[in-house]
């Protein structure tokens, strides 16, 4: 049996699910409209095994005492010595109720009131406030910067930090969080040495054990030397491993018998160590069946680290990424932006509309860095980087100052022509600029108004007026089916013009078109002139060995595809299918739009031959993905169909978002009828 694939492409919308990164985004960065890639969570769906096993327990009506059996606390040793080769016997485990909760009752059974706790600084911020909000107090031992950027634990210094702080405990990040270091044996078996020999109790933060990259494996700090044993509390979770930090469900391991029993006795004394039946349900099935789920996450956060670090070396050199070799954020170096922090937060936050880490929060030593969580879908990484580089491009001259933002007022109607939605914005007499930047933030469907892109109708040379297309990527279409209906509708119902007949300017000519009222006067249906297909392959362009490329074969993964390539001023490729079950759409859409054959990219439809007259597509449009309709994609559609022989004219083309009338006229236009729907109006604020 094949191994399941897990899809981590897949962009799940965690508002309305408090998600901590946007409810409180407006209490962190004093705006609400950021891209969140702050907390250290993966926006992946957790791993299958985890939510099945939830479900089928609560299948059951009973939520009374329960118990963990050997089977729990066997998954989390059998986990260490598989994944790790640890060997951990299960009387020297016990639960935490999450990690940060763990570090506190660390603190209180291993401090006094006082006492100095020794952490290595840029580290995690809660080390920090857990220490002295617990009556303790923070001995910082920086870590070591090399010329070469590298990080290095300080001995020398954590020496006279002890002779000088008398500490009572140490807390080591391991891996190191932010930097994602996974420390080697001897630089472990060196610190432990040291706070043996000064009756210091070392605390090992092992969150992102599992989370090695590039096929690393984890140490852990524990298993190093006898000294490191003989002192070392252990404390590791699967909340980061399978991102299920909202679960809260941790675990300590102590394999000093004097350490452990009495610390083992006061946790159950509280009850501290008594696991919640959701925390011990969804462990349990994380650690039996959560490994190839996990294998194939790190597969993908791997490429997303490659990734960023690509696109920081041929954008952005002036940044530098530190490779982590575990956990899924990455350490930025901004000090090459001579910014002061302030300057370097503005930046981020008003210009790239971005939310990441402050890398000050973990020390002084962070002052200049930032962290960035990359545990989400390729495309959201992608985007985020793009609004990063152009955030650094607005700094003009590299003069640092960065502008307070400030507000404008772009009033816009939302209207849609069969679901494919556009924000349209008047420019008749108001020109806006930077429109790129402006459908790519309006067109987010929560954070912003939410549609396939922008459309800005300004005023026409030669004709009643103009159209410009903008995808919700930023990238410009030269021509929309749907999108021209719903200008003409715009410019007849606003009476801009006095007539039905119309002319609008596109990138692929003026097209005209006629507008049909309904009762109260106002559009009801328009019929587009939508020219002539044309299927010469240099003219669409596509490359292709002959002049044509009608039903032609394309490789995709290894698989033979016929495809009939027809411009309608922009470029499209037609897939004929008997059926569009599973995920062909999703699947071969972006693959095909993104096939070497289209020097321009190109829309891709699937198509369903119903009858001669009557047909069913899907649309996977460039720069926006599926949509519920395309017209060009409709009209290119039926153009391949008859051509290949499988319809005639005229044509009903059945779309997700409704049907739309297809002929050809006596000039070889095809002329398309459809509707035209005004949704709500409203403004929008854009920040500058």
């Amino acid at each position: 049996m094949s191994e399941e694939k897990y899809n981590f492409d897949c962009v799940v919308d965690r508002h309305n699910t408090y998600a901590t990164k946007f409810e409180e985004m407006d209490l962190k960065f004093g705006r609400h409209d950021l891209l969140p890639f702050w907390i250290a969570d993966m926006d992946f769906q957790a791993c299958p095994a985890i939510i099945n096993a939830l479900r089928n327990r609560l299948n059951h009506t009973v939520l009374g005492y329960t118990t963990p059996p050997e089977e729990f606390w066997s998954s989390i040793t059998g986990w260490l010595r598989a994944r790790h080769g640890w060997q951990v016997e299960n009387e020297e485990l016990t639960f935490m109720p999450g990690l940060k909760k763990g570090l506190s009752l660390c603190i209180n059974y291993f401090s006094r009131p006082g006492d100095a706790v020794v952490i290595q600084p840029p580290v995690y911020h809660s080390f920090h406030s857990v220490i002295e909000g617990n009556g303790r107090r923070v001995a910082d031992n920086p870590l070591r910067r090399d010329a070469d950027g590298t990080y290095k634990m300080d001995f020398e210094g954590l020496v006279r930090v002890i002779h000088r702080e008398r500490p009572a405990m140490m807390i080591v990040c391991n891996p190191h969080n932010p930097i994602g270091l996974q420390w080697d044996a001897d630089t472990l078996a060196h610190v432990a040495e040291i706070c043996r020999d000064n009756g210091v109790v070392l605390i090992s933060d092992e969150i992102y054990g599992d989370m090695m990259l590039g096929g690393r494996r984890h140490i852990p700090t524990a298993s190093v030397s006898p000294e490191a044993q003989e002192i070392t509390v252990t404390l590791g979770a699967p909340s980061k491993t399978f991102n299920i930090p909202g679960i809260v469900s941790a675990w300590t391991v102590v394999k000093s018998p004097r350490v452990r029993e009495a610390f083992f006795n006061w946790l159950s004394a509280s009850e501290f160590n008594a696991p919640p039946l959701a925390a011990m349900v969804a462990t349990q099935a994380a650690y039996t069946h959560g490994g190839p789920w996990l294998d194939q996450a790190l597969e993908y956060l791997q490429a997303n680290v490659d990734h960023a670090a690509d696109f920081f070396a041929r954008r952005l050199p002036q940044i530098k990424l530190y490779r982590p070799q575990a956990s899924f954020t990455v350490w930025l170096d901004f000090k090459g932006l001579g910014l002061s922090s302030e300057e370097l937060v503005a930046l981020l936050v008003e210009r790239g509309h971005l939310a990441l880490s402050e890398g000050s929060t973990f020390g002084a030593e962070g002052m200049g860095f930032m962290r960035m969580n990359i545990g989400v879908p390729r495309a959201i990484l992608d985007e985020g980087l793009e609004h990063l580089a152009e955030a650094v491009d607005s700094l003009a001259d590299g003069h640092p100052a960065v502008p307070a933002a400030k507000l404008t007022n772009i009033p816009f109607v939302k209207m849609n022509g069969l679901g494919n939605d556009f924000v349209y914005v008047d420019c008749m007499e108001r020109p806006l600029d930077n429109l790129p930047d402006l459908a790519r933030r309006i067109s987010r469907r929560h954070t912003g108004v939410g549609s396939d892109g922008i459309i800005a109708i300004m005023p026409g040379n030669g004709a009643d007026c103009r159209m410009r297309i903008f995808n919700a990527d930023g990238s410009e279409a030269q021509m929309c089916g749907n999108g021209i209906r719903c200008v003409a509708k715009y410019i007849y119902d606003n009476r801009l013009v006095n007539s039905n007949t119309i002319s609008i300017e596109t990138l692929s000519g003026i097209k005209t078109v006629e507008v049909h009222t309904g009762l109260d006067g106002l559009t009801d249906t328009v019929t587009v002139d939508m020219g002539a297909p044309c299927f010469e392959a240099v003219n669409i362009p596509v490359s292709c060995v002959d002049e044509r490329m009608i039903d032609m074969p394309v490789e995709v993964d290894g698989k033979e595809l016929r495809l009939t390539a027809v411009s309608m001023g922009n470029p499209h490729g037609v897939v004929f299918v008997d059926s569009f079950d599973g995920d062909i759409v999703s699947e071969l859409g972006p693959k095909l739009e993104n096939h070497p054959i289209w020097p321009e990219k190109a829309n891709i439809e699937f198509v369903r031959i119903d009858d001669t007259h009557n047909l069913s597509m899907r649309a996977w449009e460039r720069g926006a993905g599926e949509t519920m309709a395309c017209g060009t994609g409709a009209c290119a559609a039926a153009a391949a169909a008859v051509a290949t022989g499988r319809a005639q004219w005229p044509v009903t083309m059945r779309l997700i978002g409704g049907n739309l009338g297809l002929d050809l006229n006596t000039d070889g236009h095809i002329m398309m009828t459809g509707p035209a729907v005004t949704e709500y109006s409203g403004t929008y604020y854009r920040s500058e």
